[in-house]
């Protein structure tokens, strides 16, 4: 059978079985094995299947993933994003729309210690979605604020996406994970200012709304402990990478042990169950670590049928051959990110995509690796707010009381235009992403 058959019928198959709710693991690899049996029989097949996952997820460098994984929630069940939410909205008390711009801020600060959007949308949006309701934000559009703020989990370091980023490029995952910082702080700003310019003229927002000012400030706001603990661990991670000292796998399991410390504290302090936290936790982290882990064996499954038949090579080649600048050859395969965004979860648009977009943008283009990792990182951060998937808004929906599916996806095109402006500024100005990695020691 041609080869280019043989692709089409794999691609046919892995669509069919998404289309029909397969998860996304067992779609791939079930795709990936009836590919291989197809190009090298049932023999070399099962000899592939036998080899493969055991390859795919045995590398020393992945033990990043569950360190960071299990960091996170150990940050959550240390109460974190309570404290640091109380603090920037006693601050923002006094600024029209200052709840959304303290919920912003809460997402990136935790963000910077958990590595998953999915867990910093439902973290902070349990959090702060009644808050800017009560401030006179729209429910809608209150839970479009925290979905599309939670994204910033997917590239404030530690970043999970760039660090499997590095393990399928051999691109440095200290460097990658530096990378991400100063388009991760951009993405806030960008974001903060479009919110108090959507206060400032009505979008989502009741003007005449007012809550008086010693609400905003009462309870545990002027307790700092959100910051310290938060600071705490970004200079395990960042400063000790940055320094040269630790490296990423390193940073990762002292950043969870950090983090169980500041778990054990928070439930002494408050006299919670330090058994039940501890439980909780574990479970948690062996849960997400699981389904992260399945869709890298059934992406390398598949993986290994795209590389046999050689599709790596002859997309390389066509794409080059198109009589078209370099520049917009790169903004076509990076927007060509959306539309998978809007069926496939950001792990595995990576490992379908990044073997095969790769070695064309940066080993024949030339392009900095990680300017294209942070875009690529960006794009899928648009995957995770846009319909007909859009993982966090299916997650925050339903925290907003009277806030409709429908009506969530129409807020949320607001921050679609502002990660469409970011990703703009980032493309136009690639020193925003390198000049921080280059300064590492």
């Amino acid at each position: 059978m041609d080869v280019s058959l043989i692709v089409l019928l794999v691609f046919v198959a892995l669509i069919v079985l998404l289309l029909i709710e397969v998860p996304v693991a067992f779609s791939l690899a079930a795709s990936g094995a009836f590919g291989l049996i197809l190009l090298r029989g049932t023999s070399v097949a099962g000899a592939t299947l036998g080899s493969v996952p055991f390859q795919s997820s045995s590398s020393f460098t992945l033990i990043v993933v569950p360190m960071f994984i299990l960091m996170g929630i150990f940050a959550m069940h240390g109460n974190i994003a309570d404290d640091l939410f109380r603090l920037t909205n006693r601050l923002m008390r006094g600024v029209r729309g200052g709840v959304a711009v303290a919920t912003v801020v809460t997402c990136a600060g935790f963000a910077a210690v958990c590595g998953s959007s999915v867990a910093t949308a439902a973290t902070v949006g349990r959090l702060t979605i009644g808050e800017m309701i009560r401030y006179g934000f729209n429910p809608a559009f209150a839970a479009a604020i925290v979905a599309s703020a939670g994204t910033l989990g997917v590239l404030i370091p530690p970043s999970i996406a760039l660090v499997l980023f590095g393990v399928i490029t051999n691109e440095s995952i200290g460097r990658l994970l530096i990378a991400g910082i100063v388009p991760g702080i951009l993405s806030a700003v960008v974001m903060g200012v479009g919110i108090l310019v959507c206060a400032r003229l009505g979008i989502g927002f009741d003007r005449k709304a007012s809550v008086p000012a010693e609400e905003a400030g009462t309870g545990h706001g002027g307790r700092h402990g959100g910051v310290f603990k938060l600071l705490l661990l970004f200079v395990i991670i960042v400063g000790g990478i940055y320094s040269g000292l630790i490296t990423a796998t390193e940073a990762a399991a002292i950043g969870a042990f950090a983090a169980f410390l500041i778990m054990l504290v928070s439930a002494i302090w408050n006299g919670t169950g330090v058994v039940s936290r501890l439980f909780a936790s574990l479970r948690d982290s062996a849960s997400i670590t699981s389904m992260v882990f399945a869709i890298i064996v059934g992406a390398s499954i598949f993986s290994y049928f795209i590389v046999s038949a050689g599709v790596p090579n002859a997309f390389a080649g066509w794409i080059l051959g198109i009589d078209l600048p370099p520049r917009l050859l790169v903004l076509l395969l990076l927007l060509s990110l959306i539309p998978l965004g809007m069926f496939l979860d950001g792990v595995s648009i990576l490992l379908i995509t990044v073997p095969l977009y790769y070695p064309v943008v940066v080993t024949g283009l030339g392009y900095d690796g990680l300017w294209y990792a942070v875009l690529t990182v960006k794009m899928i951060e648009l995957g995770l707010i846009t319909p007909p998937v859009g993982v966090n808004v299916f997650i925050v929906a339903n925290m907003a009381k009277g806030a409709e599916l429908e009506k969530v996806f129409r807020s949320i095109t607001t921050f679609i235009v502002l990660d469409l402006v970011i990703f703009a500024i980032l493309f136009a100005f690639p020193v925003l992403v390198t000049w921080l990695p280059a300064s590492v020691r």
